[in-house]
């Protein structure tokens, strides 16, 4: 089986900028290059705070608001400078100890981005945005609970913070409270109208739901609001793939891409609209454009794995099975194909051994079932097969009504021949 890339919902964050009482030349630069930068003009932006900095190198504002600038152009070894200075100049300057939090979290560095927020709160309680950057890195982390517990406090200490809506509706729904996201992402969007992200992540919450029309409508606003939205344009692509819509789904992932060609989960998608359309060599240069784009990325390996296996390439099946287990050692669905792969090799025990470890992973894989007791029959193991059939039964495995016909026709040979 192949899987899509489903992706979670982004998460939204912002810097905190000072204007500072500077009500001299420099405070005039200060306030000019908030005004270019919040216009997205950051190259206007710097040379307004180096103007600041020049004229009054001691003022912790500008070096905070020049931190922001470089890092909204990716900058971020400056950005990090200009908040460390900020912090000499100024120790208690929560702010700028949560602004770094975020550089640093845009590093990587998800332990000392947590630091630095937790200083930004223990100096003000009150900083809304420390909670709010403090839970994305939370979140970053699987802490899902308390990345929820900090955009809440953050909201209730600043109840029109859009972001921190959007930021908790992520959170929720990546604990499968789908409602309660829907909630903070309608909750986001009617605080900012224009807020195209929180549009995009509550499309993906109403297809989660099944509820593609509320999808779709809020896919196309957020591309409407934001027409260079890859993001959109990629769930849009998986809300036409879901209604089996593959042409109209080709045409979102195309954008996607064409938007940003670094997208390896769109090249992955757009793999698997290729494979079930039939066009198994496009679908595999896609799916090994996601893996060269991203080693790691088990389920491109697991998908183009299946198209080799079904070019009856098992062997090059067999080995990319094997590279989604190194990289997700808890794959279930790849141990399962890998199982198939091994079956259609003759390798009837091998197979079984897979079957068993995609079980062992997922309790109620019904298809897993299925096949180890189709398994179980090449060996005339039939109390075995008959469990697993009985099992797959239980769990309404969409293989059952073929795995029953294999049972029926294996009693009867069984009771007219007496063994097989």
């Amino acid at each position: 089986m192949q899987e899509l890339n489903l992706g979670v919902a982004d998460i939204s964050y912002n810097y905190g900028f000072i204007y500072g009482d500077m009500d001299d030349d420099a405070g005039i630069y200060n306030h000019r290059g908030i005004t270019y930068s919040q216009k997205n003009d950051q190259l206007q932006a710097i040379a307004s705070f180096n103007k600041a900095i020049q004229l009054k190198d001691d003022v912790a504002e500008a070096y905070n608001n020049r931190g922001i600038a470089y890092a909204i152009t990716d900058e971020i070894n400056s950005a990090i400078e200009d908040f460390s200075t900020a912090i000499k100049l100024n120790p208690r300057y929560a702010q700028a100890y949560s602004n770094r939090g975020l550089a640093y979290f845009s590093k990587g560095n998800i332990d000392r981005a947590i630091e630095d927020c937790n200083k930004a709160i223990e100096l003000d309680r009150d900083c809304a945005l420390a909670y709010n950057n403090r839970g994305i890195a939370y979140l970053s982390k699987d802490m899902t609970d308390s990345a929820v517990e900090d955009w809440t406090t953050a909201i209730n200490l600043d109840p029109n913070y859009a972001l921190a809506y959007n930021n908790r509706g992520a959170g929720y729904f990546s604990k499968g409270n789908v409602e309660h996201a829907i909630a903070d992402y309608s909750k986001a969007i009617k605080l900012d109208p224009d807020y195209a992200e929180a549009y995009n992540h509550r499309g993906s919450a109403y297809g989660a739901k099944g509820e593609l029309d509320e999808a779709f409508a809020d896919f196309r606003k957020s591309i409407e609001l934001k027409p260079n939205n890859a993001g959109a344009y990629y769930n849009l692509g998986k809300a036409h793939d879901i209604k089996g819509e593959l042409d109209l789904a080709l045409e979102s992932y195309d954008k996607a891409i064409e938007l940003n060609p670094n997208y390896t989960e769109a090249y992955n998608n757009r793999g698997v609209v290729y494979k079930n359309k039939g066009e198994v060599d496009k679908a595999i240069e896609d799916y090994s454009t996601a893996i060269g784009l991203k080693s790691d990325n088990a389920v491109a390996y697991n998908n183009r794995g299946v198209v080799y296996k079904d070019k009856g390439e098992i062997d090059k099946a067999i080995a990319d099975y094997s590279a989604a287990i190194e990289r997700d050692p808890n794959y279930s669905e790849a141990y399962n194909n890998r199982g198939v792969a091994y079956s259609a090799k003759g390798e009837v025990k091998l197979a079984i051994e897979n079957y068993t470890k995609a079980i062992e992973l997922k309790s109620n894989f019904a298809n897993a079932y299925y096949n180890r007791g189709g398994a179980f029959l090449r060996l005339g193991e039939r109390e075995k097969a008959n469990s697993d059939l009985a099992t797959a039964r239980n769990l309404e495995s969409d293989a059952i009504i073929a795995l029953d016909k294999i049972m029926r026709d294996y009693n009867y040979a069984w009771k007219t021949l007496g063994n097989l």
